[in-house]
């Protein structure tokens, strides 16, 4: 690990505020429903300050993983006018492409059950296209949106960029 690297970790921990990056992901990954073993997971995770932490590991023969819920500390979120936002992305590495199993940007530095939920599930076909989808929001009236080839039963709206784009241009939305 070069020294920058270890100062930017150190730098990780050092703030006022803790800011919740991301809950605890589990996870698995096939392909056409058969396991994929050994696939190499990626996560990375910044904060609107630009600190930012990247992590990995590998699916089971099952093609299971599972990742630990991260956060670091800023000062950023005591300033009356800083935007507060994270971004998550985690992809899989397999036959040299890569696959989103899951990418958004929630606002503010708490825990949003939301995204609990569906990273508790992260359910990946890599037959399936990627798509951007929206889920809603208990704790607010807005609902969420992330992009991914994962699929679930529940609170998953599929959103189509063309469709809302044409009713954007012509005055509907």
């Amino acid at each position: 690990m070069s020294f920058s690297e270890i100062l930017r970790k150190i730098n990780n921990h050092i703030g006022t505020h803790k800011v919740h990056l991301c809950p605890e992901v589990k996870g698995r990954l096939v392909n056409n429903g058969a396991p994929l073993a050994n696939v190499r997971i990626l996560r990375t995770l910044s904060y609107s300050d630009g600190k930012y932490t990247k992590d990995e590991c590998f699916t089971d023969s099952n093609g299971e993983f599972e990742m630990p819920e991260m956060s670091l500390r800023s000062s950023q979120p005591a300033l009356l006018i800083a935007e507060k936002i994270r971004w998550q992305e985690i992809t899989a590495q397999y036959g040299g492409d890569n696959f989103i199993l899951w990418s958004s940007n929630p606002s503010g530095i708490s825990v949003i059950q939301e995204y609990v939920d569906k990273l508790n599930s992260l359910n990946g076909d890599i037959i399936n296209e990627e798509v951007f989808f929206s889920f809603k929001g208990t704790s607010c009236q807005n609902s969420y949106c992330a992009k991914s080839i994962c699929r679930w039963d529940d609170d998953f709206v599929l959103i189509d960029l063309e469709a809302d784009f044409e009713r954007m241009i012509s005055g509907i939305l």
